[in-house]
């Protein structure tokens, strides 16, 4: 997306440094709309090319197995039911 409000004040300073100079404003505020557009067609085309990858589960990469679920059930169901 062409940012025109930048546009704008880089072609208002480019007047009052060149003392109103049509042809250094005009050509100079080209070049640098050119160079955005390039620079947003080469972050789309980077995008596309390297998608981001899928978001992670909150509790990590790995999964408990059914056995080691187990295995951890009867240790807190041992703990919560001792006496002391």
């Amino acid at each position: 997306m062409l940012d025109y409000q930048f546009l704008g004040l880089v072609a208002v300073v480019l007047a009052i440094v060149t003392r109103g100079s049509p042809l250094p404003v005009v050509v100079v505020t080209v070049v640098i709309g050119v160079v955005m557009l390039a620079c947003n067609a080469a972050a789309k085309w980077h995008r596309r090319r390297h998608p981001k990858p899928p978001p992670r589960t909150r509790g990590g990469t790995s999964t408990a197995s059914a056995g080691e679920l187990k295995r951890w059930m009867t240790a807190v169901e041992r703990i919560l039911g001792s006496a002391d």
